[in-house]
């Protein structure tokens, strides 16, 4: 008994001597918290102009993360408004292989105009790349990259909804589009419904109408309707009658609506002071709005809705003759007779003109 008991010692010894002296081959090396890229840019202070718009505004560059070891990253520009954290970052997806991001001034203007940057006004742009190996796994940022950008001002082609219907020949590569300025899918503009018989009309994504969207639900009067529309429905959204409407569309949850308006200039420089609208006249021709009147000089104007400031536009500082809903007091340059024009014919590019005659 006692000899097999040592031989089964000196059996399972020997075995453990074999395998401690096996090299392994397998040994899976894991990653560390690893080390995020450095970045730099190539200008800290941007005035963008529109006659350069197709030379380099800035590039940014900066070295691969390391995470101990060969590892595919991904790498993301993240740029934001300066002060807000990277909340809510712009982001611009990066290959693999690159270590450098180029933009053209217009490609990067435009980028600005999105995220909400004000022509013509110095702001702050904070910049950063950020490393993963997959979304959400071992993240690494990098330094801040701080700049001073000055855009210029554009029309800006948001992300819209086409709005074909019976007034126009139910044709989306033709129609009038609403826009989401924020990209949020909250969508509005204006439709001239003048000409129209009949006031049928729907949304749709694209001009094939693979998404589109249709009646669910309504309540109307005489100048406005709205309710809930469902994607694929056979049912028609509507006007309730010739107009100029206002439309909006929410794809967050389903609803839309269609106001009727009519626009006039108010303010202490128009003959009507504060108290009155001057109404202006539409024309389906030129989709735009117009009056000729005498204007005070160094005093203010706005445009205003059905003589209500439900709907109100003004032009913020500086101002660059593009319109905000609730914007600033227009100044009126000096006495005289002028002709006033608002175009709202380009959705979240609402324009106007004051021109001395």
């Amino acid at each position: 008994m006692k000899k097999n008991i040592i031989k089964a010692l000196f059996g399972t010894l020997a075995l453990l001597i074999i395998i401690s002296g096996c090299k392994r081959d397998d040994i899976l090396v894991k990653s560390s918290d690893g080390t995020a890229p450095a970045l730099t840019a190539t200008a800290s202070t941007l005035v963008l102009s529109s006659d350069k718009a197709t030379t380099e505004a800035v590039a940014f560059s900066w070295n691969k993360a390391d995470y101990g070891y060969n590892a595919a990253v991904q790498y993301t520009l993240q740029l934001d408004k300066a002060g807000n954290n990277f909340a809510a970052p712009k982001e611009v997806a990066i290959d693999a292989a690159a270590s450098t991001q180029k933009f053209n001034v217009a490609d990067f203007n435009n980028a600005l105009a999105l995220m909400g940057y004000s022509a013509g006004t110095a702001s702050g742009l904070e910049v950063r790349v950020k490393a993963e190996l997959r979304p959400g796994v071992n993240t690494l940022y990098s330094n801040v990259v701080n700049l001073m950008v000055t855009t210029y001002p554009i029309i800006i082609v948001y992300p819209g909804l086409f709005v074909p219907g019976a007034y126009q020949g139910w044709t989306p590569a033709t129609a009038p589009k609403v826009a989401s300025v924020k990209d949020d899918k909250v969508y509005e503009g204006y439709v001239d419904f003048n000409n129209a018989t009949d006031f049928a009309f729907k949304y749709t994504e694209d001009v094939e109408w693979k998404v589109n969207y249709g009646w669910a639900s309504s309540t109307n009067t005489d100048s406005y309707a709205g309710g809930t529309f469902a994607m694929g429905a056979s049912g028609n959204l509507f006007v309730p009658s010739k107009g100029y409407y206002l439309l909006k569309a929410n794809v967050n949850n389903s609803t839309w609506s269609a106001t009727k308006t009519s626009f006039g200039i108010i303010g202490d420089s128009t003959p009507g002071g504060w108290d009155n609208d001057t109404d202006m006249t539409f024309s389906s021709t030129t989709q735009e709005w117009k009056i000729t009147t005498n204007l005070v000089g160094g005093k203010k104007i706005k445009f205003r809705a059905n003589d209500s400031w439900d709907i109100n536009y003004g032009d913020n500082a500086p101002a660059n003759g593009f319109l905000k809903l609730n914007g600033a007091d227009i100044t009126v340059p000096a006495d005289g007779n002028y002709t006033v024009v608002l175009n709202l014919s380009n959705p979240g590019n609402y324009s106007y003109t004051i021109t001395k005659n």
